[in-house]
C-alpha cells in the first residue's frame, strides 16, 4: 500500500510539473515609457499671439466703414475671409436709406483689404453689442476660437451683404 501511495504520489508531482511547465508563461505587459519633457530652449523666441495682426485689421476695417455717409460709429470682428460689422447709424439718416448704407459699408470693407471675401452687416443693437464684447475679448488676447459659438449664432441672425468672390 505504501508504494501504491508513493507511486500514486510521483506520478500526480509529474503530472503537476507537466501541466505548469508546459502552459504559456504569463508575464505582464511592459509600462510605457513616460513621455519625454521637452524644456524650450533660452534661445528660441516665443510664437507671438497673432490677435494684434487682426485687431490691426478690424481697426482698418472700422476705419474704412466709419468714412461712408451716414455711419456714426463701426465695430469690426474679423474670422477668417470674412469681416462681421456692426454699425451705429447716424439719427439723422432715414430709416429708408440704412439698407443702402449697408451695401456701401460692405463695399467699403472689401475694398479695404483684399483677403476679406464676405462681409456681414447689421446695425441691429444686440448684435453689436455683441460684436463689441468679441472685440474687446480679441483685444484683451483671447484666441477668435473661443468666439466661434458666438459668431455663428451672429452669423444666423445676419444676413450677408455684398457677393462672395
Amino acid at each position: 500500500m505504501k508504494r501504491f501511495l508513493c507511486c500514486l504520489f510521483i506520478l500526480l508531482a509529474v503530472f503537476s510539473f507537466t501541466l505548469n511547465g508546459c502552459s504559456a508563461s504569463r508575464k505582464p505587459a511592459p509600462k510605457p515609457a513616460p513621455p519625454a519633457r521637452v524644456k524650450p530652449s533660452p534661445a528660441t523666441p516665443a510664437p507671438k499671439p497673432a490677435a494684434p495682426a487682426a485687431h490691426t485689421l478690424a481697426s482698418k476695417l472700422a476705419s474704412a466703414a466709419e468714412k461712408v455717409e451716414g455711419v456714426k460709429s463701426a465695430t469690426v470682428v474679423v474670422s477668417g475671409s470674412t469681416a462681421f460689422v456692426g454699425l451705429e447709424i447716424k439719427p439723422s439718416v432715414e430709416a429708408k436709406k440704412t439698407d443702402e448704407i449697408k451695401t456701401k459699408v460692405a463695399d467699403a470693407v472689401k475694398k479695404a483689404d483684399a483677403r476679406i471675401k464676405a462681409v456681414n452687416v447689421t446695425t441691429d443693437p444686440n448684435l453689436i453689442t455683441r460684436l463689441k464684447k468679441i472685440a474687446e475679448g480679441i483685444r484683451a488676447g483671447k484666441p477668435i476660437s473661443s468666439f466661434t459659438k458666438e459668431l455663428t449664432e451672429i452669423t444666423r441672425r445676419m444676413l450677408p451683404k455684398g457677393k462672395m468672390k
